[in-house]
This record gives structure tokens, C-alpha cells and sequence, in this order.
């Protein structure tokens, strides 16, 4: 099990890249076929020489290693001058349904007491079950055999960049070679073609040596696998060395192969203590079968924060104050109002199917606006020509002294609005290697601040299509966003001391441009940035996620 532990608090150790390694036990044919190694490719380089085509299981996962099994697992680690060490026993059973029970069982004395080691055990184990379908996550143009003049054989491949967990996205620089001596499996190596950081951790050297040995049943199985790895944390040097050893193999065939007395007895103690670990998960539902297919499924339960600026230029159309309409005093067409909204929002949500998320959110919406009205004069217009009328020039006069009620200009009316926000929503999306597409669409109501009336929902949609940087585990992505704001807004003010109904036609194009990206921080966390632009309106929108 060469993988990395990752707390569930969220604090990652480098001290979890090696421990508790184990390999599956899978039987090797001895049927060997005509072929030229150098005319094969891919898995045909596995069944010339008899072996099991899944056999990267065997650095990927611990618990094919039998349905029923005790495994032995030490762990030193050495960070700066600070020494760790720590050892426990997993102990694996599975029923006549396939239902997996898996226990730790450890003495407190042989646990560090400076790490929580029993619950990283329990977070990695339920990580090391899904690795399971992972048996496909390997580059099959990279298989190749080297056939050497005293009749050894030396496979190597390595693993894909594709499809790989973010808990085990390390593999993709890791190289595999497995050596046969007589058509049979003598021991494999796994090690890194470069440095590579996982969180905090700067990895420099990763080195994985696997001895087999075989059952009498002719199961061929692990006999030790050691890992040391070299690194740096926070700029001390970090060293950890790792190794596991089976115990017992209990077969239904064959019966009990008992590979060490002693600790089989040391387990066996009813002194012992021991935790259940949780494997399987409810949601998403059918995850299994798309990690079969070598798809990177995120963690299904996920909160997150997001902030949006959100700049809207609004032309007018029509005017209508408490059912009286204003367009003969107030020009529509002259008329802007400029808007700026920020909504601070949270969210909550679960990958319902591996494609298919729903989410709730609740926030805040402080709105500022400035409209500027451009007024025709015609009220001030009206009254001349009706004291004209009465005595000559004395509307003119009035219009003299009272010039701003006759004449053209511009009102400005400052605005601040406070709104409570509540929405549902959901996401499908579909991918293939680099390349993924995806539709979010929410629905969303807003409820002036002192108020009990929610006013209308607001449809917002998101198609996007992506490219993602596997590397870097970072997508990048463009699209559009449409918002279903209505030809028409209506509502009830109260700034200070004025009260009234309002209902304004407005001429807003309903989409925008869209690009952005996401980061994946480590297993859990994410960051997220978009940014639209429209006709009418640009926003800004910052997202930060945890996922578990």
C-alpha cells in the first residue's frame, strides 16, 4: 500500500507516503506463447509471459491480497532531528457477499504518541478500498520486456497521467519493473522519473522493493515490501522508511497459511485494541463502475464559500411609480441606472451520480445603485403654458426662477438595498482524458431586507467546456452564463423615510462570456475564479471548497 495517508482534520503527513503498503495476490499462469517479445504491445507483453494483465494491483492495493488475511506494517519517520515510530496489524475478513470487514488492531505503546496514527490508518484504508478499480490506471504503450542473457525477464510500464485520485495522483511519476526468473515473479521495483510535491511535501527520491514468494497452493504472494522515501518539509529533510509482511493468508481451497507464529500470536492477544474501519460510501451512487473506467470521481460531499462582484449597466425602458406612469416626466431611452451587487453566499453539496451534483446555498446581497433619470421638463412646461395663459409672460417667469422644474436635465437617485438569498441547483458533467463539458444550472429567490416577501426566482445557467492540466491537477475552462432577469423589475423601496411601489422596464441581455479555472488544493480543498463579461454586465466570482 504505497500510498499517502491523508488526515481527515485536514493536516497531511509525509509520513503517511509509505506506510501500510501491501499488494494483491493474484496467481500467475505458466502458459507462455510463440510470439516475439519485441512484436508485442500493451497487455499482450503480460500474457506472453504468463502474467495477470491486472498486475498493477500489485503496488496499488493491499486488500487483494486474499478475502481473508493479517498483515504486519511498521513505519520510521524522520523529520529534521525528530524520530517516529509506529506499528499496528490490519486484519481483513470478507463475508459470502463480498462484504469487506476491515480492523486495525494495535498496542497504544507501538503507536507514536505525537500523531493521531490510528486515524490516518482508518482514513487511508477507506482510500486503499476504492483503489481497487484502479487496476486500469497504467500507460499500456509503456509496456515493455527486456529479456537479459541468464534467461531473466524484466516488465516495466508506468503509470497513466489519466483517471488517477488525488490522494494517489503520485503514481503518474512513478515507474514500475517487475523481475521473472523461470516465468516466475521474483520481486518488483517502483520508483519516481522525477521529484514531486504532494501538499506541503517535496518529494525527491521514492523507492518501492517488493519480494514474492509462493503458497503451497501455488498463490503467489508478497514476502516483504520495504519503502524509503527522501524528501523535504518546510526545508528540513525527511526520510521514512515503511515495510509491511504478511502474517496469515486464510484460503477457502487450501486452508490456513500461517507465515509468522509469533505475530499471528501477538494478534491473537484479546489485549489488543481495535477500531472498524468504514469502507464502503453511499454516494455517489454507481461510483464503482465509473472507476472501473479509469475516472477520477472527487469526494462526494463538499461545502464551500463563494464571493461574487457582479457590475450591470441598465437601460431604461419604462417608468411606473405607484401605478402612475413617469415616461412623459422622466425619458426612459435617456435614462441608465448603474448597479453594483455583491452576494456572499455558502453551499452545500453531494455527487448524487458520478455525473450529477445537486446543491443548496443561502447569502447575503447588498446592492448599490445609482440611476440617473433624465428629465424632460415637461411637468415645468405644463404649468408655463398654464399661467401664460392666465397672464401673459408669467409662466415665463416662474420657469425663470423655478429653471430646474422646466428645463431638461438629470436626477440622481442613489440607491442601497439589502437582500437575504436562498437557491437550489445542480451540475451534469461528462469527460474524457483532458477534455470534460458541463451544464450548471440554479434557481434562486431574494427578499428585501425588513420584509417577509420573497419576490420571483431567477434562472441562472452555465454551459462550459474544460481542459484540464493533470499535472497540476488545475482546470481550465470557458463558457456562457445566462441570467433570466425579467424585461421587467418590480419591487417595494424603503430608503429612510420614502416608501413606494416601483415597476421599471429594463433592456438586458441575458448572457455573458465566461472563462475561468479551478485548483484542486491537496485532497480536499479547491479554488475556484470566473469571470463574465456581457453587454450589460461583468462579474467576478471566487469560490473556496472543502470536499470529503
Amino acid at each position: 500500500m504505497n500510498n499517502l495517508f491523508s488526515n481527515r482534520k485536514p493536516k497531511h503527513t509525509l509520513l503517511s507516503l509509505a506506510l501500510f503498503a501491501a499488494i494483491s495476490g493474484n496467481s500467475f499462469a505458466n502458459e507462455s506463447s510463440s510470439t516475439q517479445p519485441e512484436a508485442l504491445s500493451g497487455k499482450q507483453v503480460f500474457a506472453h509471459y504468463g502474467l495477470d494483465e491486472n498486475i498493477p494491483k500489485l503496488a496499488m492495493s493491499s486488500l487483494l491480497q486474499g478475502e481473508h488475511l493479517v498483515e504486519y506494517a511498521t513505519r520510521t519517520i524522520k523529520v529534521g532531528d525528530d524520530v517516529r515510530e509506529s506499528s499496528v496489524y490490519l486484519v481483513k475478513d470478507t463475508d459470502a457477499k463480498g462484504n469487506i470487514d476491515l480492523r486495525i488492531k494495535y498496542s497504544p505503546d507501538a503507536l507514536d504518541a505525537h500523531e493521531d496514527v490510528i486515524d490516518e490508518i482508518e482514513n487511508f484504508t477507506r482510500t486503499e478500498y476504492r483503489l481497487r478499480d484502479y487496476a486500469e490506471s497504467y500507460d499500456k504503450s509503456s509496456i515493455k520486456a527486456d529479456e537479459k542473457e541468464d534467461g531473466s525477464v524484466v516488465i516495466s510500464f508506468d503509470y497513466s497521467k489519466y483517471g488517477l485520485p488525488q490522494d494517489i495522483a503520485y503514481f503518474r511519476f512513478l515507474s514500475v519493473e517487475l523481475t521473472l526468473e523461470n516465468g516466475k515473479p521474483t520481486q518488483m521495483r517502483i520508483f519516481n522519473r522525477q521529484p514531486f510535491s504532494y501538499d506541503k511535501y517535496s518529494v525527491d527520491s521514492y523507492e518501492q522493493d517488493i519480494e514474492f514468494s509462493v503458497l503451497p497452493s501455488g498463490k503467489v504472494i508478497l514476502a516483504s515490501k520495504n519503502t524509503e522515501i527522501k524528501g523535504t518539509s518546510k526545508k528540513k529533510l525527511v526520510h521514512v522508511v515503511s515495510s509491511i509482511e504478511p502474517v496469515a493468508i486464510y484460503e477457502d481451497n487450501s486452508g490456513v497459511n500461517i507465515l509468522d507464529h509469533e505475530r499471528l500470536e501477538h494478534v491473537s492477544d484479546p489485549r489488543m485494541r481495535e477500531q472498524s474501519v468504514d469502507l464502503d460510501r453511499v454516494f455517489p451512487l454507481m461510483g464503482d463502475m465509473v472507476r472501473r473506467q479509469g475516472i477520477d470521481l472527487p469526494l462526494p460531499f463538499g461545502i464551500s464559500a463563494a464571493y461574487r462582484n457582479q457590475n450591470m449597466n441598465i437601460p431604461f425602458t419604462d417608468f411606473v411609480i405607484e401605478g402612475v406612469g413617469l415616461n412623459d416626466l422622466f425619458d426612459p431611452l435617456g435614462s441608465v441606472g448603474v448597479v453594483n451587487a455583491e452576494s456572499f453566499t455558502l453551499r452545500g453539496d453531494v455527487n448524487i451520480l458520478p455525473f450529477w451534483n445537486v446543491y443548496g446555498l443561502v447569502g447575503k446581497i447588498n446592492v448599490d445603485a445609482q440611476v440617473d433619470a433624465e428629465y424632460t421638463g415637461a411637468a415645468g412646461e405644463a404649468i408655463r403654458d398654464k399661467l401664460n395663459n392666465k397672464i401673459p409672460h408669467l409662466g415665463d417667469a416662474f420657469c425663470k426662477e423655478v429653471s430646474m422644474l422646466c428645463n431638461k436635465g438629470n436626477v440622481h437617485v442613489p440607491l442601497h438595498l439589502e437582500y437575504d438569498l436562498v437557491g437550489m441547483g445542480t451540475t451534469l458533467s461528462v469527460g474524457y482524458k483532458e477534455f470534460f463539458a458541463s451544464v450548471t444550472g440554479s434557481y434562486t429567490k431574494t427578499r428585501l431586507k425588513g420584509t417577509d416577501n420573497w419576490g420571483d426566482g431567477i434562472v441562472t445557467v452555465q454551459p462550459m467546456l474544460g481542459y484540464q492540466l493533470v499535472d497540476y491537477r488545475t482546470q481550465l475552462f470557458v463558457g456562457a452564463e445566462y441570467q433570466g432577469l425579467d424585461a421587467r423589475m418590480d419591487g417595494h423601496v424603503v430608503a429612510g423615510d420614502i416608501e413606494f411601489d416601483y415597476d421599471i422596464g429594463v433592456n438586458l441581455d441575458n448572457w455573458a462570456y465566461l472563462v475561468g479555472f479551478n485548483k484542486q488544493i491537496g485532497k480536499h480543498y479547491n479554488l475556484t475564479a470566473l469571470y463574465s463579461k456581457g453587454e450589460t454586465r461583468d462579474s467576478v466570482t471566487l469560490n473556496f471548497g472543502y470536499r470529503f
